[in-house]
């Protein structure tokens, strides 16, 4: 029999229950605002919206590109129907990976030209990319504790892209811990004290005070072994190897309170020794290859540095929290830039996939994302209006995934990286010669 009173009801509680969840929603994202959202006088990045007919993360269709290639220079020219960050790409044969030949940049709508050496152009295929990214706050992973996924005051990331597994120093218990890319715990190593009680025989593998950690491509990972100012590594096996730098022989070589650890795309080893207030370079065999800084307040030098991250063309940055700014060199070491926008204690900071810069300022407890000539083009402060960002201090960055160390609440904190784009392919024919 039909019940017309029962029928509206179904109809009301149906209509609660989309009213209460996009509720939800709209609290989740909330936190994480594009910086034309979060400062109305400065520019930023729209929210990162699907077009039409599009799947999240595939490229819609773009916008006209033409291409002039000279003798000495090659100028693509395009109408950008949208604000956003553009990178021009090319193809690499054999490999899934492009090249990144200019950008991400952030344009405005309109008419734009970009010139380029004309041999980096010639006789290859790519495209031109506009493209937006959103952080969505998913979950969060940890709290303080010394349990299997409990930290204290844990301070550094990394990521190993072999495995897809997530390395935290929990720096407060003298540890490495083991995640896997879902958070779930794999295992831990170092931690501090005494083999068997006997203070004759003290551990090798302890810690004491880990800052950082760097997994170093074949299974192996490095730690900053901060109070014991080394840097040890562990192998393959996760079993600890020794000391990496100093070795134990070297008595020129010295470390002061190492932090911040990072490897290039050459397989090479970046230090950050931050009472000496120097970033050092290291070959896989452990020699010294590069220095860069010293204290000071100029734009070479620094004042207790705490990251620092290189970029596939060379471009080093480097936390310089003392001087309210993150340093960007050359693969030489010659200046290029500072970048300060919105920043007063930088304190961590990472390349994403598509060439954006990450940054955590343990001040003003954000995470900006940047563009390497240092726009900020989005923000975010918290998992929520009402769960905030305590000291945020490192990130580690997949394509899909971004992991914030929020180390004032003790945890880790993965935010989905959604990305829209619109792409223009472009094709250049051989080098025209003079």
């Amino acid at each position: 029999m039909h019940r017309p009173g029962h029928s509206l009801s179904a109809r009301l509680r149906w209509s609660l229950g989309w009213a209460l969840w996009a509720a939800m929603l709209f609290l989740a994202t909330f936190a994480c605002l594009p910086a034309s959202a979060a400062k109305p006088a400065g520019g930023g990045l729209r929210p990162a919206t699907t077009p039409t007919g599009a799947a999240p993360g595939k490229a819609s269709p773009g916008f006209p590109v033409d291409l002039s290639l000279g003798p000495r220079q090659a100028t693509f020219t395009f109408d950008l129907p949208q604000a956003g960050c553009v990178s021009l790409l090319a193809n690499q044969p054999g490999k899934r990976e492009t090249a990144r030949l200019w950008g991400p940049a952030w344009l405005e709508p309109g008419h734009h030209a970009i010139g380029l050496e004309a041999g980096r152009v010639a006789s290859r295929t790519g495209f031109v990319e506009c493209f937006s990214i959103d952080l969505i706050p998913r979950q969060s992973v940890g709290r303080s504790g010394n349990g299997e996924r409990q930290f204290i005051r844990p301070m550094g990331l990394g990521w190993d892209p072999s495995h897809k597994e997530l390395y935290v120093a929990d720096t407060g218990n003298d540890r490495i811990v083991r995640l896997g890319a879902d958070g779930r715990f794999i295992g831990q190593y170092g931690g501090f004290g005494l083999a068997l009680g006997d203070p004759s025989e003290e551990r090798e593998d302890s810690l004491s005070g880990p800052w950082d950690v760097a997994p170093g491509g074949f299974s192996n990972f490095y730690v900053a072994d901060q109070n014991n100012d080394r840097i040890c590594e562990f192998d393959a096996y996760k079993s600890y190897k020794g000391d990496f730098f100093p070795k134990p022989n070297d008595t020129r070589s010295r470390l002061n309170r190492p932090r911040g650890l990072c490897i290039d795309f050459e397989s090479n080893l970046w230090v950050v020794d931050s009472r000496a207030d120097r970033i050092l370079k290291l070959a896989p065999s452990g020699a010294k290859l590069f220095e860069l800084g010293g204290y000071g307040w100029s734009k070479w030098n620094f004042r207790d540095p705490t990251q620092v991250a290189v970029d596939p063309e060379g471009r080093i940055y480097v936390c310089d929290p003392g001087n309210h700014r993150i340093g960007v060199f050359d693969r030489l070491g010659s200046v290029l830039l500072e970048i300060k926008d919105h920043l007063k204690a930088p304190v961590g900071v990472g390349v994403d996939p598509d060439g954006l810069i990450a940054i955590c300022d343990e001040e003003t407890n954000e995470l900006g994302l940047y563009t390497p000539d240092g726009r900020r083009v989005l923000m975010c402060n918290g998992m929520s209006d009402r769960d905030r960002f305590r000291t945020p201090c490192d990130v580690a960055i997949t394509p899909r995934t971004l992991y914030l160390l929020d180390s004032g609440n003790h945890r880790v904190v993965l935010l989905e990286r959604r990305k829209s784009h619109l792409e223009s392919p472009w094709q250049a024919g051989p080098r025209v010669l003079e």
